[in-house]
């Protein structure tokens, strides 16, 4: 089986064609219809990529958007919710939507939602990209598809993949059958065709916007706004695709009892007055061990690499099931990437015999199993009846306005002579164990943030502070810099004698 994970970078020389003039922001695009995003491509025609399962939609999706962002594997059904990107091209932007494999007569829980999130794809697009395969000729579930594209009365290109031979670009001529216009034999993996069938789709594509916005000023590069970026991360089945779907208000991902639904990791903008966030929910998180099919694995490596392109990591916890330790694991990751941190109590209204000490005592049990984030705040949400969800956007903020704060190394140093020195009768602890060492503290910098980093200066002695040096350090920065929410790191910088 071959998988193809988002690793950030484009995907092959094949994809630089003179008329490409940049790939689009490496972490996608806003769904159509987000409002006021400030850039020349907002409001862009979108294009919806339909077909199949197992024809490489996810493969022509990649291949368009310049980057490895859909799962990609030869088992069928992998992607299964709406994943969006932008494309460039010959001037032009454009939003496109990958979806899951269409089967219209499967009525099991997951295909029917598949079908779903599909028909509101086709619903919401301007142009369709129908993808079936050039190897297997058509199929009676091509004939059923075309008759539902048809339905639709939109502009339909059909792109007849795995055309990796002279010999089999010659059989993408069948599908004239369906009715449709404009045929194109391609081969996604390979890049063969590609630019042909861009050229065709954007020349009659309305209002597909140009790299100037309006007056002449040029546009604002997709990767210069500064959007805070907000990961869903938990157990599989723990709510994260309700929460994300509840936060949009609209049913943007799949929801279902099955657990494990969600695969890929599917980034949304959504804009407030104060913030833009991309928030990214990811495919819920097993133990090793514990991950089935190969697609399944990747899923989970790509929920850990968006834990660390973010900002700040909601923890999603099942408050049913209460704190497990694969949720300490989790909120762990999200703690070494140095993400700032919102543990989010999910499923609270299902909670029975609720009394004045309930929430006290679950957050006490929580707190005693996640020692190292005593700082996260706690919130009690329900992602179905929206209990307290409108709490977790402003938390972000905070967090996130906490996690790029700088103190000027003068402000540091008054705080270090009044809280941590070390004069008779302080209640700071020593640097070091009992106090036997010379080894004392001169003084502190930071030196970088997202997370807040600090450098403390010391002399004397062998190097090495006491932990719980650090932490009393880490408390008191908290308390007087009004670090909400983020990690803390410190470092020791460590003087040496001279030789005489």
């Amino acid at each position: 089986m071959k998988i193809e994970i988002d690793d950030q970078r484009p995907i092959g020389d094949a994809l630089r064609h003179p008329k490409r003039a940049a790939l689009v922001h490496p972490s996608g695009a806003a769904p159509p219809g987000t409002p006021g995003l400030g850039t020349p491509c907002e409001a862009l025609p979108l294009v919806a990529i339909i077909g199949r399962p197992n024809v490489g939609k996810s493969t022509v999706f990649n291949r368009l958007t310049g980057k490895r962002k859909a799962i990609v594997g030869d088992e069928p059904g992998i992607t299964r919710d709406r994943i969006y990107g932008e494309v460039e091209w010959a001037g032009r932007c454009f939003s496109i939507v990958d979806t899951g494999g269409i089967v219209p007569d499967d009525d099991a829980v997951i295909p029917a939602n598949i079908l779903k999130q599909a028909e509101l794809a086709i619903e919401e697009s301007e142009a369709l990209l129908w993808v079936v395969d050039a190897r297997k000729g058509v199929t009676p579930l091509d004939e059923e598809l075309a008759k539902l594209l048809r339905s639709t009365g939109k502009r339909v290109l059909v792109v007849a993949n795995k055309a990796d031979a002279a010999k089999l670009a010659t059989q993408a001529p069948e599908f004239y059958r369906f009715g449709f216009d404009e045929v194109f034999a391609v081969s996604a993996e390979q890049g063969i065709g590609v630019g042909d069938l861009l050229d065709a789709l954007v020349e009659n594509l309305n209002g597909s916007q140009a790299k100037e916005s309006a007056g002449g000023i040029p546009a604002v590069p997709l990767e210069e706004r500064r959007e805070l970026r907000l990961a869903i991360v938990g157990r599989p089945n723990v709510g994260k695709s309700s929460l994300l779907n509840r936060l949009l208000g609209e049913e943007r991902m799949i929801v279902s009892p099955v657990a494990g639904t969600t695969r890929d990791a599917v980034d949304t903008l959504l804009e407030t007055p104060e913030q833009v966030f991309r928030i990214v929910d990811t495919a819920g998180i097993r133990r090793k061990g514990k991950t089935g099919a190969m697609a399944e694995r990747l899923s989970v490596v790509m929920a850990r690499k968006s834990i660390e392109r973010a900002d700040v990591a909601v923890v999603l916890i099942d408050a049913e099931e209460g704190v497990t330790a694969l949720d300490a694991n989790i909120a762990g990751y999200a703690y070494d990437a140095g993400c700032s941190i919102i543990i989010a109590v999910n499923k609270w209204d299902a909670v029975r015999d609720k009394e004045t000490k309930t929430t006290g005592e679950f957050e006490r049990k929580l707190r005693n199993k996640m020692k190292f984030l005593d700082w996260a705040p706690v919130v009690m949400i329900s992602a179905l009846t929206g209990q307290r969800v409108e709490k977790i956007l402003s938390l972000a903020r905070r967090a996130n306005e906490a996690r790029n704060r700088r103190i000027p190394t003068s402000q540091l140093n008054a705080f270090f002579e009044q809280a941590m020195a070390q004069p008779r009768g302080s209640v700071a602890p020593a640097p070091v164990k009992s106090g036997v060492s010379r080894l004392h503290v001169q003084y502190i910098t930071q030196v970088g943030v997202g997370p807040p980093t600090f450098i403390v200066f010391t002399a004397g002695g062998r190097p090495g502070l006491h932990f719980s040096y650090e932490r009393h350090l880490q408390n008191r920065l908290r308390e007087e810099f009004d670090f909400f929410g983020t990690p803390l790191r410190i470092i020791e910088r460590h003087k040496k004698r001279g030789k005489r």
